[in-house]
């Protein structure tokens, strides 16, 4: 469960704070949400208490488990033939889930992957897109998490990564 002031990712969406918890009717029943705010943006959601584990929102990670992921995302090298195996539709359907898990490990490996694969040839519209929302919410997270500027943590994820 979770409490008003937490910092959340919602994935595929943003970091966000839990604003207020309130009660509300729907058809006709009365039903608990999470009223949250995500930073950097002017969107405000209302997620129903029995729709949390669905929503895959979870808290924001902690500075020890930041380290660690993007410490062990630096062993994960794709080589130019398994980048070259996959097809777009393979990748943006791998990719599509590990995104919707919400894992800070899954949307690190999206931004690497994606990443490499943009090095090798230009990405079309969904990927390139995949990429740019992958890559903003986990600057997000890490300028949260590490207290740092937005600038510095894309300098962090840029420079930790073998991209």
């Amino acid at each position: 469960m979770l409490n008003i002031g937490d910092q959340i990712v919602y994935p595929n969406q943003g970091v966000g704070v839990i604003h207020v918890i309130e009660e509300k009717e729907f058809k006709g029943e009365m039903q608990q949400y999470y009223n949250i705010h995500l930073l950097n943006n002017s969107l405000k959601l209302m997620i129903p208490f029995n729709r949390l584990a669905d929503s895959n929102i979870r808290l924001l990670s902690n500075d020890l488990d930041l380290d660690t992921v993007l410490h062990d995302t630096k062993d994960c090298i794709l080589n130019y033939e398994e980048v070259t195996i996959t097809n777009c539709k393979e990748r943006i359907a791998n990719n599509t889930i590990k995104v919707k898990t919400g894992t800070l490990k899954d949307s690190v490996e999206v931004y690497f992957n994606l990443s490499q694969v943009k090095k090798q040839h230009p990405l079309n519209t969904s990927e390139n897109q995949m990429l740019n929302t992958t890559k903003k919410v986990l600057i997000e997270e890490i300028s949260l998490v590490k207290n740092i500027t937005r600038l510095e943590a894309t300098d962090l994820l840029e420079n930790t990564l073998p991209i």
